[in-house]
């Protein structure tokens, strides 16, 4: 499957990442993830040259992998820099070694050639270290489906009223159409709700005495990053960033990495201006957004399931599928245009 390789993709929550040998997935080939004694991140191809044992399955020692096989040890640039019982280390015994970097908690992998990795293209959210704003992260989620559903799902604000009627939606955002603009290649989908009560989750953490103006913005970053801003606000707000700003306010932030062509790795975090330093009100979001996701997860998996199930057949195009269309047209452009690149240099 053809992927964009020039991207800073998440591997995971820095804190997964220890001096233990880590293995994951990412479009397609395993990665063996590890840390130095000086605590910086590796990312070396998850496959010793001789044998091809997964050298997760080794020792990590000072800041190079031994396989767990026949002893040959690997340093961070993926050379291979012993060989017990030989002193002659051919010229090709190494595996590939990944640019890997720290952004928003998270470890990146770039997946293209090395010498494209800029870590001025990771993502970045400033509202992430501003002290005003509370953080709180989910859990690592595996989603057994497409990449790219779980970023079509994160551009559609209708299903929410369907999906997650006891957290994020309600029945009177049914039949609220949206709007879709593109700037670039990053891809916005929004939609207001005029006074009308706040949702569940709103209730719970806000406390509005009657009914709001609640807005959805749905921000599309390729290959596969979503923000959702979404809140609520006094009936007859203003909509602009400044408006809003005044509001009860939170930036959902959903980074995607492909597994498979058939799974995907989920990570997530809310960043929110209320409430920055309060860790039970930090831990009572978290828990509403594993419920809600959970519910996401449910539809995702089901749709991929049913997709295998009928390999070929088109699905009807809808006009909320605007924005999802769009996202997946700019992330087939990018493969293109890689593609052609390396024919080029060919």
């Amino acid at each position: 499957m053809a992927y964009v390789r020039n991207a800073w993709y998440p591997a995971a929550w820095a804190e997964e990442v220890t001096r233990a040998p880590m293995s994951r997935t990412l479009l397609g080939e395993p990665v063996l993830l590890y840390r130095t004694e000086a605590g910086a991140p590796v990312a070396l191809e998850d496959r010793c040259c001789h044998k091809f044992l997964p050298l997760s399955l080794g020792r990590i020692k000072g800041d190079s992998v031994e396989c767990g096989y026949h002893g040959m040890t690997y340093d961070p640039s993926g050379a291979c820099v012993r060989i017990p019982g030989q002193t002659a280390i051919p010229a090709n015994a190494r595996v590939h070694s990944y640019p890997v970097a720290e952004r928003l908690g998270l470890v990146w992998v770039w997946a293209g050639e090395a010498a494209a990795a800029d870590e001025g293209k990771l993502f970045d959210l400033p509202e992430y270290s501003d002290l005003a704003w509370g953080v709180n992260k989910g859990p690592y989620t595996h989603v057994a489906s497409h990449y790219q559903n779980l970023t079509d799902n994160l551009l559609d604000p209708a299903h929410v009223s369907f999906v997650h009627l006891s957290t994020l939606g309600s029945p009177d955002m049914e039949d609220i159409p949206v709007e879709t603009r593109r700037d670039g290649k990053v891809v916005e989908v929004n939609r207001w709700t005029l006074d009308k009560p706040p949702v569940p989750i709103f209730q719970k953490f806000s406390d509005f005495p009657g009914n709001v103006d609640r807005w959805q913005y749905y921000y599309f970053y390729p290959p596969s990053i979503n923000v959702v801003d979404f809140g609520a606000g006094t009936v007859g707000m203003g909509h602009d960033d400044t408006d809003r700003a005044e509001g009860v306010r939170i930036h959902s932030c959903h980074f995607i990495a492909p597994e498979t062509e058939r799974s995907a790795h989920y990570f997530w975090m809310q960043v929110r201006n209320f409430a920055p330093d309060d860790e039970r009100i930090s831990a009572e979001i978290t828990e509403q957004f594993v419920m809600a996701f959970e519910e996401d997860k449910e539809i995702l998996e089901a749709v991929q399931a049913s997709e295998d199930a009928s390999p070929g057949r088109a699905p009807v195009k809808l006009v909320i599928d605007k924005g999802p269309s769009q996202s997946r047209r700019i992330v087939e452009r990018m493969i293109r245009e890689e593609t052609t690149a390396a024919e080029a240099a060919e």
